[in-house]
This record gives C-alpha cells, structure tokens and sequence, in this order.
C-alpha cells in the first residue's frame, strides 16, 4: 500500500467513526478497534473498547467535519493519523495509532485534545 494509498484508507476508517450514524450496522464498527484499545477523549474520560462501542451505538447524526488528516508511517504495520475536528461549538486535535493485523488496520489509541 502505497502512502496516499493509506493515508485515504484511514481516513475513511476515522470517518466511519467520527459518524457511526451513517452505519447499516453500528457493530460492525467493533472490527476498526483493536482488543486493548483506549481512547483519552475531550471530556477528559477515558474509554475502552467496550465503552467506545456503547457511545458509538447510542450517538446520533452530528455535524462535525474532520480536516487537517495526515499518515504518519511508524513502521510496515503501525501508522500514527492526526487532525483536527471542527462542530459550531469547538475545534479539537485528535490523534490515533493504527496497527495492521492480519488484512485490516485496527485503532489501537485515541486521543482529542479542545484547540485553545
């Protein structure tokens, strides 16, 4: 895979998380997430695979735009994906590493810091 190659296959992996809504199966989003995935999110809480998956399924349509995304290659099966995400109410950076296993990229971490 090619870097463009992969730096569009993650973002349209982030986006697929960034609007669960847009979903026909909402669980499916569990596939994208690694076993031992934990997110520090904005609010300050941190989540695991478990409760990610619970917050995706429960969350509804937002307008939230994703910009800013840039691949980092961290070696032949981890990749480091950064930017930024945009509502009416704030701007956030975010940031996530991604590993390989098997045929599919899978979350490892995840964190989103407000923009000052």
């Amino acid at each position: 895979m090619t870097s463009a190659q992969l730096q569009q296959h993650l973002h349209s992996l982030e986006e697929r998380l960034l609007h669960p809504d847009r979903e026909a199966n909402r669980s499916e989003l569990n596939a994208l997430l690694a076993p031992e995935f934990k997110e520090f999110c904005t609010s300050g809480r941190i989540f695991n695979t478990n409760q990610l998956m619970q917050a995706l399924s429960n969350s509804s349509a937002r307008n939230a735009s994703m910009s800013h995304f840039y691949v980092t290659p961290l070696g032949e099966e981890a990749a480091l994906a950064t930017y930024h995400i945009s509502t009416a109410n704030s701007t956030s950076h975010h940031s996530s590493i991604w590993v390989k296993r098997g045929d599919n990229w899978q979350m490892l971490f995840h964190q989103g810091t407000i923009a000052a």
